[in-house]
């Protein structure tokens, strides 16, 4: 029988796993609780987390989420991490940190619903960030309107270039009849 505890756990790993973009499993043995806060923090600042849980929870979490193929990674002492907004600063963070003395050893994860393998960390930190994203996006949709501005700018400002001529040319003469 389940006690409270563990059914609060698999709802709240559910909760997590079905908010994550990317969830990455990772073995922390040979880290010591102040490196493993460290990485917590570096992971923060990308608006991901990283929790310790017992593999059987994360398996009926899994399960719940459709996520299934986290199943064959959950061996031995593992750690989640979980990217919400921004899944390449996320890779970036826990490569960062494995640039360091101690290492967490990434065993795969979910991106989306595609399986993941040890070796996906360095080219989903490659990926652009979701803030270049958009800015790319923004600078695609500016450009050509700017073009487009431009061009009224042209045409207004040659109307008025016609406007002033043709007062100019009408002045003179108001000014000799008087």
């Amino acid at each position: 029988m389940p006690t409270q505890s563990k059914i609060d756990t698999v709802a709240e790993l559910t909760d997590k796993l079905s908010r994550a973009q990317m969830a990455l499993v990772a073995d922390y043995r040979g880290l010591t609780v102040a490196e493993i806060s460290n990485l917590r923090k570096q992971l923060r600042s990308s608006g991901a987390e990283l929790i310790v849980a017992k593999n059987t929870l994360v398996i009926l979490a899994a399960k719940a989420t459709g996520r299934e193929g986290l199943e064959p990674l959950l061996e031995g002492p593992t750690a989640v991490a979980f990217a919400y907004d921004d899944v390449s600063g996320a890779a970036k963070a826990i490569n960062d940190f494995n640039k360091g003395a101690k290492q967490i050893a990434v065993r795969g994860g979910m991106l989306g619903n595609s399986v993941l393998d040890s070796s996906a960390l360095d080219r989903v930190s490659k990926l652009p960030s979701r803030q270049q994203v958009l800015a790319d996006i923004l600078g695609g949709v500016q450009s050509p309107l700017a073009g487009v501005v431009g061009a009224l700018n042209g045409v207004v400002a040659n109307v008025m270039y016609a406007v002033q001529a043709r007062i100019d040319q009408l002045q003179p003469a108001d000014e000799a009849a008087a």
